[in-house]
């Protein structure tokens, strides 16, 4: 199995309609393809799935909003939110209800014939808060993800 882990134990604060900064690599274990491409590329704000194949993502963010009311967590795949890939936690009480939200979603990654050239359609992977006008403050963000087929 190949996969990498993502985390992030710096207090950040993300505005509504911001990208969480996922942070840096604690785990890998990845292979490149015949073309030298790495299984998975990651910066601060996402991860690229380069190689064809189904993944299998899990997410877990811990923290609070800046005010009472919904704050909505969403995996975006290249740049697009995805349906279904969301997690949403009510805040009654601001900045000192600590809440956890988790999203676990199955991403693939097709390969295109063009004029006889293969290629990959490689997904970033990068989660949004997509909270109408709350911002959150998140102190943990943990990523895991691996390749299943």
């Amino acid at each position: 199995m190949l996969l990498i882990g993502i985390k992030n134990f710096g207090t950040q604060t993300v505005l509504a309609d911001g990208v969480v900064n996922i942070g840096s690599t604690y785990r890998k274990f990845c292979k490149r393809n015949r073309c030298g491409v790495p299984t998975f590329s990651a910066t601060a704000n996402g991860i690229t799935l380069n190689t064809e194949g189904i993944y299998h993502i899990t997410a877990t963010f811990v923290g609070s909003g800046s005010a009472a009311g919904d704050v909505t967590v969403q995996l975006a795949l290249n740049g697009v939110l995805v349906d279904g890939a969301v997690s949403t936690q009510t805040i009654t009480t601001a900045d000192t209800e600590i809440r956890t939200w988790v999203i676990d979603y199955y991403a693939k990654v097709d390969t295109d014939c063009v004029l006889g050239v293969t290629s990959t359609d490689a997904q970033n992977v990068s989660f949004v808060n997509t909270s109408d006008a709350i911002d959150a403050t998140f102190t943990s963000v943990v990523v895991n993800i691996d390749k299943v087929v």
